[in-house]
């Protein structure tokens, strides 16, 4: 692959995942309609990119993966999370919270079973791991690693389905996003299916596709709440009717790459460039802190549309002008790859 064509598959993966961290935010603000939407596909999505660019399982061997991994995502886990879990202790000092709360905390946090948004990083880590291994026992027989991967997710499903709920470090839910990271590193080395989303060939067919994968998207996470009265949070380990969900995630997900070609700006790009401490950091801090704020001053506490509008609005701009700049400062620190960036 020539630079030039590399510098372009960089800038489209940041365009795209700077759009599913907008998604991440918009749903984490409970935006009417919107939000419920966006969570049909947001958490696949990422799962998904984090797999473009997997190098495949003889580039390292897996003691070198593992460590390469474990330097980018689970040393960023515990950074990250400390400061979130300072906040919560400056707030529990506030209200004078006991000091079973703090050790509540500290528990779960250290056990990691789908607990504040840096659950992510623990499930990504685990999901890139055990790919690694799939991808390293079975790469060598044709749609051997598909069918393992695949197995394997349909096992993290009937787990839900068997009652058999969270495991430490969100195991669980890595056993489902491998899947995902595997379609993303198939969909990078299928030269025909990239370049039919991605490169469709003229801007008309690009919009039909964009539509087609909405409506796709729409009908089947309709039919997952009606077939099974929930709809995707893979944070709470809700997956609906597992078929149906995963129809809708997919369409959500084709669509935001024929999109991402077409919206680069520098602000998107920036964003997927930087989602390590804006994704952590948004709703456990600047949401929270914005809600405590809003009801000290009795502001936005009606549920009508116009207000939860307004409130998602100015609270997105707060998440924004707060943690972009906090992001530039720790870019300067010399510890700056322990927060991932």
């Amino acid at each position: 692959m020539s630079d030039s064509a590399r510098i372009s598959r960089i800038s489209w993966i940041d365009t795209a995942r700077g759009l599913g961290l907008l998604a991440v935010f918009v749903g984490h603000l409970n935006v009417p309609m919107a939000s419920a939407w966006l969570y049909t596909f947001h958490m696949p999505l990422f799962f998904l990119l984090s797999g473009l660019l997997y190098p495949g399982c003889e580039k390292y061997t897996f003691t070198q993966f593992a460590w390469k991994r474990f330097k980018g995502i689970i040393i960023p886990y515990f950074t990250l999370g400390s400061v979130i879990a300072l906040f919560y202790c400056c707030l529990y000092a506030y209200y004078h919270e006991p000091v079973s709360t703090y050790l509540e905390m500290a528990k779960a946090f250290l056990i990691q079973e789908h607990y504040w948004t840096v659950w992510f990083l623990t499930a990504l880590y685990f999901s890139q791991i055990l790919y690694y291994c799939i991808d390293k026992w079975f790469h060598r027989w044709d749609y051997a690693v598909t069918i393992v991967s695949l197995v394997v997710c349909v096992f993290g499903l009937m787990r839900y389905r068997l009652g058999w709920g969270a495991l430490p470090w969100n195991l669980d839910i890595a056993l489902i996003a491998q899947f995902f990271f595997h379609l993303g590193y198939r969909f990078m080395h299928n030269d025909r299916i990239r370049e039919f989303f991605i490169s469709p060939g003229g801007n008309l067919k690009r919009l039909g596709i964009v539509i087609a994968c909405l409506m796709i998207n729409l009908i089947a996470a309709k039919a997952c709440i009606i077939t099974s009265g929930q709809s995707l949070d893979m944070s709470i380990g809700m997956y609906g009717n597992e078929v149906f969900t995963f129809i809708s995630a997919m369409a959500g997900i084709l669509m935001v790459f024929t999109v991402a070609p077409v919206v680069h700006s520098r602000f998107i790009s920036y964003l997927g460039q930087n989602t390590m401490i804006l994704f952590s950091w948004h709703s456990r801090i600047v949401i929270v802190f914005c809600g405590l704020v809003y009801a000290h001053f009795n502001m936005f506490q009606s549920h009508d549309v116009e207000t939860e509008l307004l409130r998602a609005t100015l609270t997105l701009l707060v998440i924004l002008v707060v943690l972009i700049p906090v992001n530039e400062c720790v870019k300067r620190l010399p510890c700056h790859k322990a927060f991932g960036v």
